[in-house]
């Protein structure tokens, strides 16, 4: 049986189809661990927790779309409290915790750190297929004379993880519109999502049924909204 585990945020998981729902049709068994405005803290519990319970091996594929990296996640009252962005997450993280607890270099260490440990876990598998997506660019790679990248030391540190990250939706699909706003959404529309594993995963959607359900949900978007396609997966 041809297995596949998706991983991420609500680019992951969302009202509508995403990149996951594209590549589902051309598996056996999906299970989409994505939850809306989770951080790289939560996607990284994610694919250890799922590997425990079903533990990642011969034929199965693996995709993990890593976010943004000022985020927080906490597991609390017996569930993953993922409130996206702290910048704008207004009502969780106060003026003073964004000033004392929030640092930009400190975000990419621990993200870096997670990727890494996830990268390690999968390359350890025999005959698994896996791929890193990502939402947004984690940080611009400095060339060696670059003197302008933050933290560039820390991107040097982990190059061969940041090389293992397929580019992000701003660096394909939105390069040079922007993300979308519809009615203040900004998440991709599903033919969008389409459009962005033509961009990085080119092949993978084999099956026209996919391209026609895609671009007939993305035109109804707006009429008659769904709820999210999630998987029924029972988690810690």
């Amino acid at each position: 049986m041809r297995r596949l585990f998706t991983f991420g945020c609500s680019f992951t998981n969302y009202r509508w189809s995403t990149w996951a729902d594209c590549l589902a049709p051309e598996f056996d068994h999906f299970e989409n661990w994505g939850q809306a405005g989770g951080g790289n803290q939560y996607i990284f519990n994610s694919v250890m927790e799922a590997d425990q319970r079903h533990c990642f091996g011969d034929g199965d594929t693996v995709v993990v779309c890593w976010t943004s990296l000022d985020r927080e996640d906490r597991y609390v009252d017996g569930r993953w409290h993922t409130p996206g962005n702290a910048h704008f997450a207004t009502n969780v993280f106060n003026k003073e915790y964004l000033k004392t607890h929030m640092d930009e270099r400190g975000f990419l260490i621990r993200d870096l750190a997670c990727i890494k440990a996830v990268k390690t876990l999968l390359e350890s598998r025999h005959n698994l297929k896996w791929e890193f997506l990502s939402m947004v660019e984690l940080m611009a790679m400095p060339f060696p004379s670059d003197n302008v990248s933050k933290h560039r030391d820390v991107m040097r540190l982990y190059e061969n993880v940041v090389l293992s990250i397929k580019p992000g939706y701003d660096k394909t699909v939105f390069k040079n519109t922007g993300y979308p706003n519809r009615n203040g959404d900004p998440h991709p529309s599903p033919e969008e999502h389409l459009a962005y594993l033509d961009a990085v995963l080119p092949g993978w959607v084999t099956k026209q049924s996919t391209r026609v359900k895609m671009h007939d949900e993305s035109i109804n978007l707006n009429k008659n909204p769904r709820k999210s396609g999630m998987s029924k997966v029972t988690r810690l």
